[in-house]
C-alpha cells in the first residue's frame, strides 16, 4: 500500500506537472491538501487514485514519514477530504466519484 503513492508520485510528475489545482473538487480541505501536497508533488496526483479511508491514513502517514509537513490537524482533515473525494469503488478502478445511484 506505501509503495503506491510512491509509484504515483514517480509516474505522475511529468504528466501532471502543468496540471491546475483547480482539478481537484471543491470542498472542506481543498486548500489544506493543495497547501500540504504540493509541498513534494502537485495535489493532482490524487485524481487516479481511489482507497479507503484506511487506506488514505496509511499514504498520508507514510508521506508524513517521507517529511511531510503539516499538523496533525492537518493531515486529518487531508485523509477526510481525499476519502469523501476520492473512495474506494468496490466495482471498479480508478473511477471518480460520482452523483446519482450505480446502475445494476
Amino acid at each position: 500500500m506505501h509503495y503506491v503513492m510512491t509509484i504515483l508520485f514517480l509516474t505522475g510528475i511529468p504528466a501532471l506537472a502543468g496540471s491546475n489545482s483547480s482539478q481537484l473538487p471543491d470542498g472542506p480541505g481543498k486548500e489544506t491538501v493543495q497547501k500540504v501536497c504540493s509541498g513534494c508533488h502537485p495535489a493532482q496526483i490524487v485524481l487516479s487514485h481511489r482507497d479507503t479511508k484506511d487506506g488514505w491514513a496509511l499514504i498520508v502517514t507514510d508521506m508524513v514519514n517521507k517529511g511531510a509537513n503539516g499538523t496533525d490537524d492537518e493531515f486529518n482533515t487531508i485523509i477526510d477530504y481525499l476519502s469523501a473525494h476520492f473512495p474506494k469503488d468496490s466495482g471498479s478502478k480508478a473511477t471518480p466519484k460520482s452523483s446519482g445511484a450505480k446502475g445494476r
